[in-house]
């Protein structure tokens, strides 16, 4: 991938059932009951967090997470934006066969854009960049800004799921 800039936190995780997600470590219940239309859309999302269609179904991802506002590549098959509150400090990025995560980042408490781009490498592995901007508001509502061929999202997006 093509970043101008290094990334301010790397990891390795294992996402799988097509999914990861990303939550601030306050939130005791990560997990989102997804609906058929929330798998259309590709993500399901609460205030302090949010879960993730991936383009595989299981494998492995490289995550790089940026402080920073979304920065397009010509890798990116899908780009999905949603607002996100981190009250705790820490934003945790992790699969769901990996909770409890130790995978975490420090981060100031906030309202946050958070854009996540994914790109296939092979059949078992991802590059998932993710680009989190501290604003002093939330964004109002989430959007796709790169959809591929598996999302049929239809808008207004859903912007609520109940715990899973």
């Amino acid at each position: 991938m093509n970043v101008s800039s290094p990334a301010h936190h790397t990891a390795t995780i294992y996402f799988s059932y097509s999914q990861f997600l990303v939550f601030d470590s306050s939130v005791s219940r990560p997990g989102c009951a997804w609906t058929e239309r929330h798998y259309r859309q590709g993500f399901a999302r609460r205030e302090r967090n949010a879960s993730f269609g991936t383009l595989l179904e299981f494998g492995h991802a490289r995550v790089a997470l940026h402080l920073r506002s979304y920065e397009k590549s010509v890798d990116d098959k899908r780009v999905v934006e949603v607002p996100i509150e981190v009250i705790s400090g820490e934003l945790v990025i992790a699969g769901p066969d990996e909770l409890p995560s130790q995978n975490s980042v420090r981060v100031p408490p906030g309202s946050y854009r958070l854009v996540v781009a994914q790109a296939v490498v092979d059949h078992e592995h991802e590059e998932i960049r993710l680009f989190l901007e501290k604003l002093s508001a939330p964004i109002p509502r989430s959007r796709l800004i790169v959809a591929d061929e598996q999302l049929d999202a239809t808008l207004p997006l859903l912007e609520t799921v109940e715990v899973a």
